[in-house]
């Protein structure tokens, strides 16, 4: 029987640590993608706006700004055979904004976000560290800036559930053009 034992246990070591190659790969980008959540919209955004600000200066010191982002949203037509037959889906409601030109290294600065020149996100306290992270479609590390946490529009924000992107629900976004 203990021999049983140990040979169910020894099975499950090897399944555990089998799951993922050793295989890492250092990556210098700051976050990987932004998510929208509960994006709700039949409107697809045409424009989003990214702009570093030096960190804690109200958003009066620009550093520089890129509206370079492909913009993947569930409102686009491509979409429409996932929203019919998943309709519960988490990432049915998603907007995906990820950036043509990579940011590189740790966030040491406040960032504003603005879609189509009327919904506005300022995001500052933002909590990032270097760690190691599951890559689970590839079966690897990535040893990468990892986002903890941060305030968007006043709004703490845990980022447990895309530690290598940004995720921010839609509904705190201020509206600033009608």
């Amino acid at each position: 029987m203990d021999t049983l034992k140990f040979i169910s246990l020894l099975g499950l070591v090897f399944l555990f640590t089998s799951c993922y190659k050793n295989e890492y790969k250092k990556s210098e980008d700051s976050f990987q993608n932004i998510y929208l959540r509960e994006w709700n919209s039949s409107i697809c955004p045409q424009k989003v706006v990214f702009e570093k600000y030096k960190k804690n200066s109200n958003f009066k010191n620009l550093i520089n700004g890129s509206s370079d982002f492909d913009i993947n949203s569930n409102c686009l037509p491509k979409y429409d055979k996932f929203n019919k037959k998943v309709p519960t889906s988490t990432y049915n409601d998603q907007m995906v904004l990820t950036p043509y030109i990579f940011f590189t290294g740790q966030i040491n600065y406040d960032i504003r976000l603005v879609i189509d020149d009327s919904l506005e996100y300022k995001i500052t306290a933002i909590q990032d560290e270097i760690d190691t992270i599951a890559d689970r479609g590839r079966k690897k590390w990535i040893i990468m800036n990892n986002i903890k946490s941060l305030v968007v529009n006043g709004h703490k924000l845990d980022n447990k559930n895309a530690p290598l992107s940004i995720e921010i629900p839609t509904k705190i976004g201020k509206i600033i053009k009608k």
